[in-house]
Protein backbone atom coordinates (compact mmCIF):
# COMPACT_ATOMS: atom_id res chain seq x y z
CA UNK A 1 0.00 0.00 0.00
CA UNK A 2 2.54 2.39 0.78
CA UNK A 3 4.50 1.81 -2.95
CA UNK A 4 1.25 2.77 -4.23
CA UNK A 5 0.28 5.55 -2.53
CA UNK A 6 4.95 6.84 -2.82
CA UNK A 7 3.26 5.98 -6.39
CA UNK A 8 0.76 8.37 -6.71
CA UNK A 9 2.06 11.27 -5.44
CA UNK A 10 0.82 10.74 -1.69
CA UNK A 11 2.52 13.13 0.32
CA UNK A 12 4.10 10.31 3.23
CA UNK A 13 5.12 11.29 6.45
CA UNK A 14 7.85 9.24 8.37
CA UNK A 15 6.76 9.56 11.79
CA UNK A 16 6.66 7.09 14.54
CA UNK A 17 4.76 8.77 17.12
CA UNK A 18 7.23 8.94 19.50
CA UNK A 19 7.87 9.00 22.52
CA UNK A 20 5.06 5.97 23.74
CA UNK A 21 5.94 2.85 25.32
CA UNK A 22 8.84 0.94 23.74
CA UNK A 23 8.99 2.95 21.23
CA UNK A 24 12.26 4.94 21.46
CA UNK A 25 12.87 8.02 19.53
CA UNK A 26 15.71 7.92 16.99
CA UNK A 27 15.33 4.01 16.96
CA UNK A 28 11.64 3.17 16.59
CA UNK A 29 12.02 5.20 13.31
CA UNK A 30 15.12 3.05 11.55
CA UNK A 31 12.35 0.03 11.77
CA UNK A 32 10.01 2.49 10.22
CA UNK A 33 12.70 2.89 7.41
CA UNK A 34 13.31 -0.46 7.21
CA UNK A 35 9.05 -0.62 7.04
CA UNK A 36 9.23 1.54 4.22
CA UNK A 37 12.20 0.14 1.70
CA UNK A 38 10.66 -2.99 2.41
CA UNK A 39 7.54 -2.23 1.36
CA UNK A 40 9.02 -0.81 -2.48
CA UNK A 41 9.61 3.01 -1.73
CA UNK A 42 12.44 4.77 -3.23
CA UNK A 43 15.09 5.76 -0.94
CA UNK A 44 14.73 9.26 -2.08
CA UNK A 45 11.30 9.45 -1.14
CA UNK A 46 12.10 7.82 2.08
CA UNK A 47 14.68 10.48 3.15
CA UNK A 48 12.61 13.23 1.69
CA UNK A 49 9.12 11.52 3.74
CA UNK A 50 11.25 12.51 6.98
CA UNK A 51 12.35 15.44 6.09
CA UNK A 52 11.52 18.00 3.67
CA UNK A 53 7.18 16.57 3.60
CA UNK A 54 6.79 16.98 7.46
CA UNK A 55 8.13 20.74 7.55
CA UNK A 56 6.03 21.25 4.33
CA UNK A 57 3.34 19.39 6.30
CA UNK A 58 3.30 21.43 9.61
CA UNK A 59 3.53 24.96 6.91
CA UNK A 60 0.66 24.26 5.13
CA UNK A 61 -1.56 21.98 7.13
CA UNK A 62 -1.02 23.05 10.92
CA UNK A 63 -0.50 26.43 10.24
CA UNK A 64 3.05 26.58 11.84
CA UNK A 65 6.56 27.60 10.87
CA UNK A 66 8.11 24.67 8.33
CA UNK A 67 11.29 26.54 9.52
CA UNK A 68 12.92 22.91 8.87
CA UNK A 69 13.22 19.40 6.56
CA UNK A 70 15.57 21.42 4.42
CA UNK A 71 19.06 22.99 4.21
CA UNK A 72 18.54 26.68 2.90
CA UNK A 73 19.04 29.87 4.90
CA UNK A 74 16.38 30.66 7.02
CA UNK A 75 15.68 26.79 8.38
CA UNK A 76 16.26 25.88 11.86
CA UNK A 77 20.03 24.07 12.07
CA UNK A 78 18.80 20.83 13.15
CA UNK A 79 21.13 18.13 10.94
CA UNK A 80 22.30 14.68 11.33
CA UNK A 81 25.94 14.60 9.65
CA UNK A 82 26.68 10.85 8.44
CA UNK A 83 29.41 9.41 7.68
CA UNK A 84 28.39 7.80 4.09
CA UNK A 85 25.52 8.73 1.79
CA UNK A 86 22.27 6.91 2.94
CA UNK A 87 21.22 7.26 -0.99
CA UNK A 88 23.57 4.68 -1.60
CA UNK A 89 22.47 2.73 1.53
CA UNK A 90 19.57 3.28 4.17
CA UNK A 91 22.11 1.93 6.78
CA UNK A 92 23.99 4.52 6.42
CA UNK A 93 21.35 6.93 8.70
CA UNK A 94 22.98 4.90 11.75
CA UNK A 95 26.73 6.29 10.87
CA UNK A 96 26.35 10.02 12.63
CA UNK A 97 29.56 11.80 12.87
CA UNK A 98 27.69 13.89 14.92
CA UNK A 99 23.85 16.12 15.04
CA UNK A 100 23.41 19.91 15.36
CA UNK A 101 20.00 20.97 17.28
CA UNK A 102 19.49 24.18 17.10
CA UNK A 103 22.82 25.24 15.91
CA UNK A 104 24.64 23.48 18.65
CA UNK A 105 27.08 20.61 17.40
CA UNK A 106 26.87 17.26 19.58
CA UNK A 107 29.69 14.65 18.30
CA UNK A 108 29.57 10.95 17.89
CA UNK A 109 31.36 10.57 21.59
CA UNK A 110 28.56 13.09 22.96
CA UNK A 111 25.82 11.15 21.58
CA UNK A 112 27.56 7.68 22.44
CA UNK A 113 27.95 8.25 26.42
CA UNK A 114 24.48 9.52 26.49
CA UNK A 115 23.57 6.37 25.01
CA UNK A 116 25.47 4.47 27.16
CA UNK A 117 24.20 6.11 30.16
CA UNK A 118 20.45 5.26 29.15
CA UNK A 119 21.77 1.75 28.20
CA UNK A 120 23.40 1.33 31.90
CA UNK A 121 20.07 3.14 33.70
CA UNK A 122 17.96 0.63 31.53
CA UNK A 123 19.73 -2.46 31.30
CA UNK A 124 17.01 -4.69 30.69
CA UNK A 125 15.47 -2.53 27.65
CA UNK A 126 18.40 -3.07 25.11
Amino acid sequence: MLEILGEEGVLLLMGTDSPQLFNVPGFALHREIRAMADAGLDTGDILVSGTRNVGRYVRDELGHSGHFGTVAPGQRADLVLLDANPLEDLGHLTERAGVMVRGRWLDRDFIDAGLEALDAKYPDVS
